[in-house]
């Protein structure tokens, strides 16, 4: 966990939730935010992404509580001043209040949600529950449960939960309700808890189809 500041520069994004620990690219083109890539380059390398309720003209565009900080670990400035930049992911925060700082990109008062680090041994057997789930999960999607070998063969144990929360194919509000979750286990459980309902509602779609199709 990396301490925040008392400011922290937001990027609200439809569709993308961030998780500590992984690793999340970006395109920066609005020239807004590429002042925030200048600025957070210039001082902390902190950006702090937040879940969009809604993508409207209305401005400011509302956003959920709570984002996760990332550090730029990456950066590619291209000739026309857009940014290819790689976020890696810090620190849980909640928005306590917005600022004016009379920045063209917004800044809020954050809270670090701080989260406690998982004995070794746990995630280990934490990783051999997920492998089976991951597994049928991926089976019932596209019939190939050894994609999940391949994901699992590249993971770091120590990122496990946070990492599946990124990658799988779930609903952007499902990310969501996963990082709000206050702690890594109680985040694995619901992760597991999610999986299994959503492998158990496949399996009875499938079933429901085989009873039209005989």
């Amino acid at each position: 966990m990396v301490p925040l500041g008392d400011t922290l520069r937001i990027f609200p994004l439809a569709e993308v939730v961030h998780f500590p620990d992984t690793l999340l690219p970006l395109h920066v083109f609005e020239p807004r935010y590429r002042k925030m890539v200048t600025d957070a380059l210039a001082t902390d390398r902190m950006i702090g992404m937040v879940l969009a309720r809604e993508m409207t003209p209305q401005e400011p565009v509302p956003v959920y509580d709570v984002g996760c900080a990332g550090a730029i670990v990456e950066h590619e400035e291209l000739p026309d001043g857009r940014s290819l930049i790689v976020l890696k992911g810090r620190t849980k925060f909640r928005i306590v209040r917005e600022l004016d700082e009379g920045e063209p990109y917004r800044v809020v008062t954050p809270q670090a949600l701080y989260e406690a680090p998982v004995p070794a041994e746990t995630m280990r057997e934490w990783r051999d529950a997920l492998r089976g789930r991951v597994e049928g999960y991926i089976s019932v999607l596209s019939g190939e449960p050894e994609m999940a070998e391949q994901v699992f063969r590249k993971l770091d144990p120590d990122g496990l939960v946070n990492y599946l929360c990124a990658s799988l194919p779930l609903e952007v509000i499902e990310r969501q309700s996963l990082l709000e979750v206050p702690t890594v286990e109680a985040r694995y459980q619901a992760l597991c808890d999610m999986l299994d309902f959503k492998i158990a509602e496949a399996r009875l779609g499938m079933d429901a189809s085989r009873d039209v199709d005989s």
